[in-house]
């Protein structure tokens, strides 16, 4: 009989520490055939209150429509921005909050407003500009991407790494 628990005890154990998958979510026809990139993202924000935030994460569509859900190490969502030309939101553990555009949802989700439109000609390798960024592009062909922020204050640093 021991032995019985001590063998529930060590399989409950093992699934605690398996990653679980994430659940594919219906998509509209229009993301079905949209760019979808997934990897790890960190935001680091210097200045006086400094703060930092890394996840993995799965981004599908463009700086129009699109969505990128944000999962912890363990495979738990964080949150899930949504924006369309109508809709800008942040979905978190089952609370919505609404904003008037992607710079404000940036900046509540990672704690710096990000150039949505640019990340994504980033993620395609292409050299966008971005008022104050400063994107480094020499990594891209192996998934890679880091741009910095140096106007206006305070100083950011966003680096993605793509899945291969």
């Amino acid at each position: 009989m021991r032995a019985w628990w001590l063998a529930l005890l060590m399989g409950v154990m093992l699934t605690g520490c398996a990653t679980p998958s994430r659940t594919a979510k219906p998509l509209s026809a229009e993301q079905a055939n949209s760019p979808e990139w997934q990897g790890r993202i960190s935001v680091q924000v210097q200045g006086d209150n400094p703060t930092s935030m890394s996840a993995s994460f799965l981004l599908h569509g463009d700086a129009k429509n699109g969505e990128l859900d944000l999962y912890s190490p363990l495979g738990t969502t964080l949150g899930a921005l949504q924006w369309t030309p109508h809709l800008v939101q942040l979905s978190d553990g089952g609370k919505h909050q609404y904003f008037t555009s992607l710079a404000e949802l940036t900046e509540k989700a990672t704690g710096a407003a990000l150039p949505v439109e640019a990340i994504f000609g980033w993620l395609q390798g292409r050299d966008v500009q971005a008022a104050g960024w400063l994107a480094d592009l020499s990594a891209a062909s192996q998934g890679s991407v880091t741009a910095c922020r140096t106007a206006p204050a305070p100083e950011v640093t966003l680096r993605i790494k793509l899945d291969q």
